[in-house]
């Protein structure tokens, strides 16, 4: 069986898996990272949304075997370690506007928040209600109005 080798939450760690399974079931079966979270096996529902080198990913669409070992892969778990602070500012906010009902889809719905408030401000912008309209995670609870405050309220506490 193959090993494949990365960097997960700013730790390289080391897999035996085959090549052709999903990194979502590397992450939560074989390593016991369950902030990404199945939804639909698809990258359609965005429930496992993560970062790779910075970007957003559906590691449910990944085979492990294209993940190279200076890939860089954060999931929910170590996204405060990136800011520095024991919560990022993302999920201070969505704790502050109380976004989360069930909160199965809030862990991806906060990475597409980080990641696309990284795009804007690398652009030089700030987010625009085009940008929150592109946000595609599915919110089963439908809490799309108190996610979009939290992210118009996060971004404005991340740095440049």
């Amino acid at each position: 069986m193959p090993t494949h080798t990365f960097i997960l939450n700013g730790k390289q760690v080391s897999v035996d898996a085959e090549d052709d399974v999903r990194l979502l079931w590397v992450l939560r079966d074989l390593l016991g990272v369950t902030g990404p979270k199945y939804g639909c096996g698809l990258g359609v529902c965005k429930a496992c949304t993560s970062h790779i080198n910075g970007r957003a990913f559906n590691p449910c669409s990944v085979p492990v075997s294209d993940i190279k070992p200076s890939d860089e892969i954060t999931t929910i778990e170590g996204l405060a370690a990136t800011s520095g602070q024991d919560l990022h500012p993302m999920q201070q906010a969505w704790l502050d506007i109380d976004v989360a009902q069930c909160g199965y889809c809030q862990p991806g719905q906060i990475m597409e928040a980080v990641a696309l408030v990284k795009e804007a401000k690398a652009a030089g912008r700030e987010i625009t209600d085009a940008d929150l309209d592109g946000i595609r995670n599915v919110c089963r609870c439908g809490t799309y109005p108190r996610i979009r405050e939290a992210i118009r309220q996060g971004a404005a506490n991340m740095p440049a």
